[in-house]
């Protein structure tokens, strides 16, 4: 056996290590970020009908709202508590603890 044929057969995937739904699963988990702009639209567009421009239109605002909010309280306050210190001093410790375990959650549920 040729130092080749060694290296070929101890690489790269092995065969029959995964079910096929899992193989079918890992597929979809890889190409769904950039499906998800397009199902959202169709979603969307369902939903809303000839109205799409319009709720896309009241999201963009909504979201540059919410930008231009964390944007001052970051000029005012750079802490490493992020969210967590902003809610904190505008809505008491309480609302900063359920947003903190928030964005623990929706960290832990990121790809």
């Amino acid at each position: 056996m040729t130092k080749l044929e060694v290296q070929s057969r101890s690489s790269g995937l092995r065969q029959d290590c995964l079910p096929f739904p899992d193989v079918l699963a890992q597929s979809i988990a890889n190409i769904a970020p950039t499906a998800t702009p397009t199902v959202n639209a169709a979603l969307v567009f369902a939903s809303a009908g000839g109205g799409t421009w319009f709720a896309y239109l009241l999201a963009t605002v909504g979201l540059v709202f919410v930008s231009l909010n964390i944007n001052q309280f970051a000029r005012r306050s750079a802490s490493p508590g992020s969210f967590y210190t902003y809610i904190a001093r505008g809505l008491g410790p309480m609302a900063g603890v359920v947003t903190g375990w928030a964005l623990f959650w929706v960290i832990c549920a990121l790809p």
